[in-house]
């Protein structure tokens, strides 16, 4: 819609200088300036408009490795817990990066405020907060209790090392933790190349040469980096990324064409 405007604009300011050359006639100067005042203004808020587009898109991109460390450190703080050898101040450094993040996406939310396509990442990246923020409550509950029957639990622990299977259910639970720590960031990376992808299919289409030329860049880049995340998911084991691979790979082979 603003491209249409612009072409508009630059229509009718050509036809003021066309009448003013061949009809003899001087156009008001007010009225050319009016038109020359009402592009300039919509040129630099389309150029406003892709600056915010390629910024919400790294702010999302920093935000997303930052979740894939922070279920690396819930991994292995809970881990320790199990262990018996955990720390409230794990939890705390923890608690402090996910108040980092949660900043960052008051700031994404209200960078996206006009696009629905990254409203609906923020509101996705926000769940993963809350879950996130329950479990490392969870864990906190779990080694406060633990921290007041030191001794039992260490009784505890002497005895279950004191038997081969109590030593097969600790590194049983301790895989069956890793594992889950992988199928969430595995789930967490392919949900990031469906948000960049969606993205990508939703570029705008413009007429103008330069301007496709630019949506064309951004779409490439959206599909680059879903491509990117896919293929992270890939390696980690998610079962529907390989599929998405080649989807997104015939988009991005369609554009190059």
């Amino acid at each position: 819609m603003r491209t249409h405007t612009l072409i508009i604009l630059l229509s009718v300011l050509c036809m003021a200088v066309g009448c003013t050359l061949t009809g003899g006639e001087t156009v008001p100067k007010e009225d050319y300036d009016s038109v020359v005042q009402a592009y300039e203004e919509l040129r630099i808020s389309s150029e406003q408009t892709r600056m915010d587009f390629a910024e919400q898109a790294s702010a999302v991109d920093g935000i997303l490795q930052e979740l894939s460390e922070i279920s690396g450190r819930t991994a292995s703080l809970r881990t320790d817990v199990e262990q018996g050898t955990a720390r409230l101040t794990q939890v705390e450094m923890i608690e402090d990066n996910i108040d980092e993040i949660k900043l960052k996406l008051e700031e994404l939310d209200r960078l996206s405020r006009d696009n629905a396509a990254y409203r609906k990442v923020v509101a996705n990246l926000k769940n993963v907060i809350t879950e996130k923020e329950r479990e490392i409550e969870g864990l906190r509950k779990e080694i406060e209790m633990k921290d007041r029957t030191i001794s039992e639990q260490f009784q505890t622990i002497t005895e279950q090392h004191g038997t081969i299977q109590s030593q097969n259910e600790t590194i049983s639970s301790q895989q069956e933790d890793i594992r889950h720590a992988v199928q969430e960031q595995a789930r967490m990376l392919f949900q990031a190349g469906l948000d960049f992808e969606q993205i990508g299919d939703q570029s705008p289409r413009v007429s103008r040469r330069k301007d496709r030329a630019k949506v064309k860049s951004l779409t490439l880049e959206m599909y680059e980096k879903a491509l990117l995340y896919y293929t992270k998911a890939e390696e980690t084991g998610y079962p529907d990324a390989s599929a998405r691979i080649t989807g997104i790979r015939e988009k991005i082979a369609a554009l190059n064409s």
